[in-house]
């Protein structure tokens, strides 16, 4: 028993425990050596935590093992399958608000997420401007917030959307993913514009999830470099005759389901 207490004495934590009865000695003595383990080993799922009144050994999630968890539940309704951009971390009272056109944006978004219901038409947002203003990092707070809320996310960036969907022509899974795109509650489109697009995937896969969307009244938001009209010249293909007509024609369907707003005031540096 001595022995015992000069270890809980030399221990920084439990040094000045110095009127332990025989039995609190034991469980301070257990604590110690539970608590050297865990800091040896900090990425242990559970730490041990030494409480008083009556003195007890309580076990509570390591910050380690928290931050998988609360990463877990963030995630549990956001679908990143497409995505390499999606910001985990980000809040909307995060979003810096440094001009009028920032805090116009902010506003945007948070009474999107403010608004949202499950299966009521709200119009979404198209976030453009030049790279490193904020957009990615806004739309993912606006889904970090609606995942909270039961809000099923699919958040995809679009050069590895399109990457996906090409290469589920093999395995035939291209019309479930289409499904899940055209289903999910809200779907973020990161980047629009900023890959050339096939005829096929245009009109086949994009053409007809924006034209579903719009018909059923399903929110979509969507960040590029270009202003529309810079992105309906952007999707038509040169090579086919009279094609700006069916690059118009899915430009105008964007227009009708979001709003515009303009990001480019401030630039994050690299």
């Amino acid at each position: 028993m001595d022995e015992m207490r000069k270890i809980i004495q030399s221990f920084q934590e439990t040094k000045d425990l110095t009127t332990l009865t025989n039995h609190e000695v034991l469980i301070v003595y257990d604590y110690v050596k539970q608590k050297k383990h865990f800091n040896n080993h900090p990425n242990e799922n559970f730490e041990p935590v030494l409480k008083f009144d009556p003195i007890r050994v309580e076990l509570v999630p390591s910050r380690a093992y928290q931050e998988e968890l609360d990463k877990k539940d963030k995630l549990k309704n956001i679908d990143t399958l497409y995505n390499a951009n999606y910001v985990l971390e980000a809040d909307l009272d995060d979003f810096i608000r440094s001009n009028d056109e920032r805090k116009e944006a902010y506003q945007m978004a948070k009474a999107f997420v403010d608004n949202f219901e499950k299966n009521k038409f709200i119009k979404g947002l198209y976030f453009y401007g030049q790279n490193r203003t904020g957009k990615t990092f806004l739309i993912s707070a606006v889904a970090n917030e609606l995942s909270k809320k039961g809000v099923s996310v699919i958040f995809a960036y679009v050069p590895d959307l399109v990457r996906n969907i090409h290469s589920g022509i093999g395995d035939n899974s291209v019309e479930t993913k289409v499904k899940q795109l055209k289903y999910c509650d809200l779907l973020i489109l990161d980047d629009l514009g900023s890959v050339k697009m096939s005829l096929w995937f245009r009109d086949q896969i994009f053409g007809s999830v924006i034209q579903h969307r719009l018909s059923t009244g399903a929110p979509i938001i969507i960040t590029s470099n270009l202003e529309l009209r810079q992105l309906a010249d952007f999707l038509v293909d040169d090579s086919v005759s009279n094609d700006k007509y069916n690059a118009v024609r899915i430009i105008t369907r964007i227009n009708e389901m979001t709003e515009p707003v303009k990001l480019s005031a401030y630039r994050y540096k690299k």
